[in-house]
Parts: C-alpha cells; sequence; structure tokens
C-alpha cells in the first residue's frame, strides 16, 4: 500500500492531492490525519474510504463511507480535523503563524503507511515589517522581489491584528502588499472599540501608498466583522481616492454601540468621523444573560472543561427592527465610489451579516451605484469566513460564537478565498509574478 501526496509543500490554499494506492480492492482505507494549532492544541480527522478495483482509496473521487462529513471532497480530511485535547474546552482552530504540519496514516489490511504535508502562510522571500503611525499600528507582508505591486490594507475585527496576520502573509505570498492596519488593543492605542476615528484607516491606507514597493495607484481595502463599519463609514464619509476596490466580511450596514474593555458597554459610537461619534444602534447585552447563567451552571457542576462562548446574535438583532434609528445609524453606503465585495453566513451567530449586507446591496441599488458590487451569502457559514483548508469543526472562539457547519464553513472560506482574489485582480490588476 502506498499513500501519495502531492504538493507536500505549499502555500495554506494550495489544496493537497491525497490518494492511497495498492490497497486490496474492495478493502477498508482508513485515513487519519494529525496537526497542531497556534496553542499546542492536538486536531484530528479519521475518515474510512472503499478501495476501488483499482486497489485506490481517493477523497476526491469517493465520499467516506460514513460520519457528518461524508462528501466527496480532497480538502475534507484536513477541514474535518476535530479538536483532540481532553483537558481544555475546544475551541476555533488558530493557525500557527509560519506553517501548518500535517501527519497522515493510511492503514488497511494489517498494513499501515505514513507522510507528511507542510502548508505555509508565506511563500520564499515574503517579509514582514512592524508599521506605526497616526493611530494605527500593524504588520506590512511585502512579496519576493523588487518590483511595485498592489497594496492592500486589512481591517481587523475585535480579534486584532494577530488574526489577519495569517491572511496577509498569504496575500502578500500571492503578490500584494498587505497592511494589517490595528486600531485598537495595541500599545499606545484605544484598550476598546469606542470612538474609533474612521481617519485613522485612512492615515494606513495613506502609509500603505507610499511604501517604496507599493503602487499607490492600486490599492484596496479587506475588512472584517466590526472593522466592517469603520471601513465602510470611512470609505462613505471621507476622501478615499487610491481605493479602487474593497472587501467586507460578515459586514455590518449601520455604526453599532462601542464595546467594553470590561462591563457594561460605554453609551456611545464604537467609530467617530471629524471628532464627533457617529449616530449608533444600542446593543441589547441583557438578551445574553440566560446564557451567560447557563455556562456558569454547566462550568460549576461538569467534570471537563466546557466552552463559554456567547452567542452575540440576539443583543444585535433587536436594534435593527427600530426602524428610525437603523435610519439615523445605517451607513451611507451609497457614497462608497467603489466596487463592493460582501461575503456573509446565514447561520452568522454574532451578528445578522446576511440581512445587514442584503441592506447594503439595497441601498446602493436604490441609488443607482453598485453595478461592479458583488455579493456571496453562504447558508451554512457563520461569522468566521477565513482562508480555506484549516479545521472548521469548533465554530467559536474564546468569547464568540461564529456559527455554521463544518462543511458549510469550508465551503464557504474555499468560495470566499477564490472570490476574494478574483476580485482584488480584476480591480487591481494581476500582481507581478
Amino acid at each position: 500500500m502506498v499513500l501519495r501526496v502531492e504538493t507536500t509543500d505549499g502555500l495554506v490554499d494550495d489544496p493537497p492531492a491525497i490518494r492511497v494506492t495498492q490497497a486490496p480492492p474492495g478493502a477498508t482505507v482508513s485515513l487519519e490525519v494529525r496537526t497542531i494549532d497556534a496553542a499546542g492544541h492536538g486536531w484530528r480527522s479519521t475518515m474510512s474510504f472503499r478501495a476501488g478495483e483499482d486497489g485506490a482509496a481517493d477523497p476526491s473521487r469517493e465520499p467516506p463511507l460514513d460520519g457528518p462529513n461524508a462528501v466527496v471532497d480532497p480538502t475534507a480530511p484536513l477541514w474535518a480535523m476535530e479538536f483532540a485535547s481532553d483537558d481544555e474546552a475546544p475551541v476555533a482552530f488558530v493557525a500557527p503563524a509560519g506553517r501548518l504540519e500535517y501527519v497522515l496514516e493510511a492503514r488497511s489490511s494489517g498494513e499501515s503507511v505514513s507522510a507528511r504535508i507542510v502548508r505555509r502562510w508565506m511563500a520564499d522571500g515574503v517579509r514582514r515589517e512592524q508599521v506605526r503611525g497616526d493611530g494605527f499600528s500593524g504588520a506590512l507582508f511585502l512579496p519576493a522581489g523588487d518590483d511595485a505591486a498592489p497594496g492592500v490594507l486589512l481591517v481587523p475585527g475585535s480579534t486584532g491584528v494577530g488574526a489577519l496576520e495569517p491572511e496577509a502573509a498569504l496575500l502578500a505570498s500571492r503578490g500584494y502588499c498587505a497592511l494589517v492596519a490595528g486600531y485598537m488593543q495595541e500599545e499606545g492605542l484605544p484598550s476598546s472599540l469606542r470612538e474609533i476615528p474612521v481617519e485613522t484607516l485612512l492615515a494606513a491606507t495613506r502609509a500603505l501608498a507610499a511604501h517604496e514597493r507599493v503602487d499607490a495607484e492600486r490599492i484596496g481595502w479587506v475588512a472584517a466583522s466590526v472593522g466592517t463599519q469603520g471601513a465602510l463609514a470611512a470609505l462613505a464619509l471621507a476622501d478615499a481616492p487610491q481605493v479602487r476596490c474593497a472587501v467586507a466580511i460578515a459586514p455590518s450596514s449601520v455604526i453599532w454601540q462601542a464595546l467594553p474593555e470590561n462591563g457594561r458597554p460605554p453609551k456611545t459610537a464604537a467609530w467617530a468621523h471629524g471628532g464627533e461619534a457617529l449616530s449608533w444602534l444600542p446593543i441589547h447585552g441583557e438578551r445574553l444573560i440566560p446564557e451567560i447563567v447557563r455556562h456558569k451552571i454547566l462550568e460549576r457542576f461538569s467534570r471537563h472543561p466546557r466552552p463559554s462562548a456567547l452567542h452575540m446574535r440576539p443583543a444585535y438583532e433587536p436594534a435593527l427592527r427600530d426602524r428610525d434609528a437603523v435610519a439615523q445609524a445605517s451607513i451611507p453606503v451609497e457614497r462608497v465610489d467603489c466596487p463592493l465585495l460582501l461575503v456573509a453566513g446565514d447561520a452568522d451567530e454574532m451578528w445578522p451579516a446576511s440581512e445587514m449586507s442584503e441592506s447594503i446591496v439595497e441601498r446602493r441599488r436604490s441609488h443607482g451605484v453598485g453595478s461592479e458590487d458583488r455579493h456571496l451569502r453562504f447558508a451554512d457559514a457563520g461569522h468566521f469566513i477565513r482562508p480555506p483548508i484549516t479545521p472548521t469543526t469548533i465554530p467559536w472562539s474564546t468569547d464568540l460564537v461564529s456559527g455554521g457547519t463544518a462543511r458549510g464553513n469550508a465551503h464557504a472560506q474555499a468560495a470566499a478565498w477564490a472570490a476574494r482574489l478574483e476580485f482584488l485582480a480584476q480591480h487591481l490588476g494581476s500582481p507581478p509574478d
């Protein structure tokens, strides 16, 4: 029996072709995949396949014999890995910063063979620089070589710069100069999402455009979660002629109440413009009390560590039913003078991103703009729509429930990443080889 893997060393978004050959025809072949995440937690998937008449078991040709992820998908053995550390509560997969290492083992009829796969966020020659500027701090990833390249500003959500650094590294590996601009929770910056000036994102864009490796005429934005509020507001309310396109992942159509460092949310906006807090919708934190109490009870009586992440959606939905308040807090997206790619999951448990992305589309359409916009909705995807081919079986972080199914999130991540690269190339031009 032979375990064949095409492209044993490549980028994270480069799917490996895994195939077992020379197994007894008709035999059951068990394929196990293991890896370690950034926190040292183990992850593992085990799938069984039936060898064909040619003695081959191929995930790209046949589905697994059983299990919740029994679908024909050559990447399923990777994204279907489950949390395998019994001494801690399971949380969503966080990839190591440098590379992921997978151990594969195939077993059949008493025989066992193994192989290793390496997947990297950074291609050879990609460089990382620390950047600080007016109200922001972050990491700039530069592609190999010396040629000028398109620039991409990444605007993180509440999880901060670290969550988007792998994506920025991957974009640099695909030829873009990618800057993750943190606007809070970094040294010298605000400690929480409270009246963050949208001008901060424009300052970060100017810094990116001024870099010697960046083609200042070809800059795009990618924003995620609460970062989409600031990004869309900045593009709508301020002068940003350099921005040729923008991607919004799990977007908001309105400005929300500020988020606290601890305790109750401050009674002001998350974002500001021109020195004034923007009009905002309230977050109904009282809607979370039953779940918080339930977590406390289960934590007290459970013999094993349990997740305590919260479904935040019930705290956001009530305010969206107040039409007058929504009208005041809505971002005037019709004034965004560049094409938008909106990506949302219908099963988002953080906030109603699909409904808010629909509001963005409808508002732009009603004003006769947005003919080049794209809108992707995924029925079984949650809030975390990240680069593809990493485990999606745990849809929550330490604090927040993302939502969606393992298969739905994996599909959304692959499709959204491909669409993102296509959208950036369409509007910024293809990066140099």
